[in-house]
């Protein structure tokens, strides 16, 4: 693909997935406002069964997005068909397993999600599950050859009748409207997607030894994925445990604005996987061939999203105050929160640069450890009584733990040791550092904090002001030889670019047009 068309490309998902996701932050904000924190924790935690029905496939969608590559490069027609047929099978065969599992739990056990909708509520909710299993099949298949639009497209779909057709029916039947919406958008996008993706991904299952060599391939992603999954959802996992529906409604409003602000990184990352993995196979798989556009990427999310975290903390109390006045206890743990979507994306991609080098037997460990210090973190606040906001800052702390050691595995293996990888790491993460120091002083230090709602909301803007100019006065060295201002002749991307022109301002030369 022509490098221009897939920037195009990829900032047409990058754009789609931020409309989908302030669809969505819309669609909770109504919902969280119209249902109170109790339904709203409820539907909630059955969005996070939702999310777990994609672990079933063992990385069954993962190998697809590494095998399906090299055979369109070597033009072998009929390999290329059997490992697609081959994943629609396991997809298949996989996920009727979840199903089944689910449906004997909910025979036989009882539980909070059980007792909240009632056997048809999960029934709905599962329904879901193999609607999205099925379309990131396609959608993966349509991402290797180079057709992002309609990833874009099942996206945008699925996010506004999900969003829109919910909040519509929320009024008159709460919780319940919020679930038949996410139905409806789920089932109207794959439809679409299998349209659009019917003369690249065939609809017709076969047992196939390729099968088994999927799993062999996406296993080891798969377990950075479903680790990184388990990592966002411990922290959750443990407040339904321990403090039940209403502390996990309180708490949802933070995880709405960690994943908005995840969305940019992820994004990222999502487009750069097959074009690291290209470019590493036509370099002779030198790791030096991806070094510079690995660490240019990270440098530029490590100033990027620290900055619109910091924003979020600063305008947390009074947009709260104002449109979810009940949700007022979450304000705390939204705040220390929204800093952990750059540890989070940090690792997401250092994972990646990792699968593209061959090193994936490196992530499992990795993800056991972070997994079992990010439970030991989240228990122990729970056990000192520090509730909610004590889980979201020992959150915060193992997204950050975690992303450091990917980081330096990462960084490594593109040639950094030593020194120079620990210098690397270290200025990746002062930004954050920065944010939180300057947002935190902001928030505290400011007068007004106990003025009006309204004075508040004024006091927020002129905290932000402030913000903005400490903030990019004090990164600006970091900015250096990044090469944003030809980037952003690329991207143009509303908002992030007047913010990007600040920081390169005094760029390298080579950021001169």
């Amino acid at each position: 693909m022509h490098p221009r068309k897939f920037i195009r490309d990829s900032m047409g998902f990058a754009f789609a997935q931020y409309v989908v996701r302030a669809a969505l932050m819309l669609r909770g904000l109504v919902a969280a406002r119209l249902i109170g924190p109790e339904a709203f924790g409820a539907w909630s935690a059955l969005q996070m069964m939702m999310e777990y029905g994609t672990l079933p496939l063992l990385g069954t969608q993962q190998g697809l997005d590494q095998m399906v590559p090299p055979r369109m490069v070597a033009g072998d027609a009929a390999a290329l068909r059997r490992v697609k047929r081959a994943a629609l099978f396991n997809i298949l065969l996989l996920t009727s397993l979840f199903i089944l599992a689910c449906v004997g739990w909910v025979t036989l056990g009882s539980s909070r999600l059980l007792g909240a909708w009632g056997p048809w509520g999960l029934v709905l909710a599962l329904v879901c599950v193999a609607a999205i299993n099925l379309a990131n099949y396609q959608t993966s298949i349509q991402r290797s050859h180079g057709d992002f639009k309609t990833v874009s497209g099942w996206m945008l779909l699925q996010g506004a009748i999900g969003a829109f057709a919910g909040l519509a029916l929320t009024p008159w039947l709460g919780g319940w409207g919020l679930l038949l919406g996410w139905t409806a958008g789920c089932v109207a996008a794959l439809v679409f997607s299998t349209v659009r993706s019917r003369a690249n991904a065939p609809m017709s299952p076969t047992v196939a030894q390729e099968g088994l060599d999927l799993v062999q391939v996406g296993f080891p992603m798969f377990v950075l994925i479903a680790s990184a999954l388990v990592m966002r959802s411990l922290d959750r996992l443990i407040i339904l445990r321990y403090l039940g529906n209403r502390d996990f409604g309180f708490y949802s409003i933070s995880m709405m604005a960690m994943t908005f602000l995840l969305y940019m990184p992820d994004a990222v990352t999502y487009v750069m996987y097959p074009r690291l993995l290209r470019q590493f196979d036509e370099d002779g798989r030198d790791p030096q061939g991806i070094r510079d556009l690995a660490e240019r990427f990270m440098r530029i999310s490590s100033l990027i999203v620290p900055a619109f975290s910091a924003i979020v903390f600063l305008a947390a109390m009074p947009v709260v105050e104002l449109l979810l006045p009940k949700f007022v206890p979450g304000v705390g743990a939204l705040q220390a929160l929204c800093f952990g979507a750059i540890g989070l994306g940090f690792g997401n991609f250092a994972s990646v640069v990792l699968m593209t080098l061959g090193r994936q037997t490196m992530l499992m460990p990795t993800a056991f450890v972070s997994i079992a210090i990010g439970a030991a973190l989240d228990l122990t606040a729970i056990k000192l009584g520090y509730g909610i906001t004590g889980v979201a800052w020992a959150t915060l702390a193992t997204y950050a733990i975690n992303g450091a050691i990917l980081l330096s595995m990462a960084l490594t293996g593109l040639g950094l040791s030593g020194r120079g990888m620990l210098g690397a790491i270290g200025r990746l993460f002062l930004p954050l550092a920065l944010a939180i120091g300057l947002a935190w002083g902001l928030e505290h230090f400011l007068p007004g904090a106990d003025a009006s709602l309204w004075q508040r909301m004024l006091r927020m803007l002129g905290s932000m002001m402030l913000f903005v100019g400490l903030y990019t006065v004090a990164v600006r060295p970091l900015a250096r030889g990044i090469g944003i201002r030809q980037m952003l002749s690329e991207f143009n991307l509303p908002v992030i670019s007047p913010l990007l022109r600040r920081f390169g301002a005094g760029a390298s030369s080579r950021d001169k047009p």
